[in-house]
Order: C-alpha cells, then sequence, then structure tokens
C-alpha cells in the first residue's frame, strides 16, 4: 500500500510540475504576444518626419539708436525646415513639437546680411472627424533663437531668445504610408528689448509617417 501510495504521489507530483512549466511557457507566450501588440498600437500614435514652408510676412522688426540715426532692422527669409515630432492621442487630440531652420535676411539702415534662427514651437492639435482628411486647429507656444542679431543693430547687447503665442490651422491628409498636413500658423512675437513686437505669419506642409 505504501509503495502504491508513493508511486501515486510521484506520478501526481511530476504531472503537476509537468503541467506548470507547460503553462508558465504558455504564459511567456501571452506576455511576449501582448507586448509585441501594445508596442506596435503605441508605435502607431508616435509620428515623425519633416515640416517645411516659406514665410508670408516679415517675421522679426528690431530698433537701436546710434547718435542722431535711429536704425530699424527686419528680417523674413526664403525656406524654413526642420524635423517634427507627433504624438496622437485618442478623440482627434494631439501634440506636435518640431524643430525649424530659418536663414533669414536682415535689411538695416546701417548694416544688412544674412544670419540664422532656429524656432523650437511646441503646441496641442484638435482634429476634426473625417476618414481621408481631417480639418485641425491648435496652439500653443514657440520658442525662438535669433542668430547674429546684435550686429545688424550697431554691435548692441540683444537677448536673441523669444517666446511667443502659437496658432495654426490646417488640413492633414491620409494617404497610403505618410500623413500631409499644410498649415497656415501664427506666432505673436512680445517686445524683447531692441525687438519689436511683430505678428508672424508662415504657410509650412508636413510629411509624417
Amino acid at each position: 500500500m505504501l509503495v502504491r501510495a508513493s508511486n501515486a504521489f510521484s506520478h501526481c507530483f511530476i504531472a503537476f510540475f509537468s503541467y506548470t512549466e507547460k503553462m508558465c511557457g504558455l504564459l511567456r507566450k501571452i506576455l511576449v504576444c501582448c507586448g509585441l501588440t501594445l508596442g506596435v498600437s503605441y508605435s502607431q500614435n508616435i509620428g515623425f518626419g519633416v515640416r517645411g514652408g516659406t514665410p508670408l510676412n516679415d517675421f522679426v522688426k528690431a530698433e537701436s539708436k546710434t547718435g542722431a540715426i535711429t536704425n530699424v532692422v527686419k528680417g523674413r527669409g526664403n525656406v524654413i525646415i526642420g524635423p517634427m515630432f507627433e504624438v496622437r492621442l485618442p478623440f482627434g487630440l494631439g501634440i506636435e513639437a518640431d524643430a525649424l531652420y530659418r536663414r533669414w535676411n536682415a535689411d538695416g539702415v546701417l548694416s544688412s546680411g544674412s544670419a540664422n534662427s532656429w524656432e523650437f514651437p511646441i503646441y496641442g492639435k484638435v482634429r476634426m472627424p473625417g476618414v481621408v482628411v481631417r480639418p485641425y486647429a491648435g496652439a500653443g507656444v514657440n520658442f525662438q533663437r535669433l542668430g547674429d542679431i546684435g550686429r545688424f543693430l550697431g554691435g548692441a547687447s540683444v537677448d536673441s531668445s523669444r517666446r511667443g503665442f502659437l496658432g495654426a490651422g490646417g488640413l492633414e491628409l491620409k494617404v497610403p504610408m505618410v500623413r500631409i498636413s499644410p498649415e497656415i500658423r501664427f506666432t505673436h512675437w512680445p517686445d524683447s528689448g531692441p525687438i519689436r513686437s511683430t505678428n508672424q505669419v508662415d504657410f509650412l506642409i508636413g510629411l509624417s509617417f
């Protein structure tokens, strides 16, 4: 009897651990599949690409005095381009951040030339319902770094960093493999020392994946 009971217990013990090992293997497979599914689902909510366009007006104006002369410097530029990154949220919401480079031409009373500018806009977006074409609007902040502005103002000390309010509106066209988003972007820059308050308007097109 003891031998039979011992053998039965051994069989149950082996069967239990064999079953447990199979269940652990199955659980591992389930967890891996769930992880991959969540990863793919999450990656579909992340967009990245490039955004570029052209300015529609002068985006900077600065003034300084040299003796009796008031030096007024204006600048526009030709091409704006840089990488874009977007987090797509439920209910048509989203957050976009860009790093945009602009080579601009300074036209001043005392001096003129070319300079660089970087902008780092961050703004929230709301997309309207649609299948292929979805209108959207957004608002946020724009951070700008103006390069070499001081040398156009007679060497005046200028804080070339400024922050402005951003508003945007456009259309998102979803085609195979890419999203195309032409938009009009408005930025209001406040006064910053010799740099005067301006309203900047740009036309930009985004290509994102």
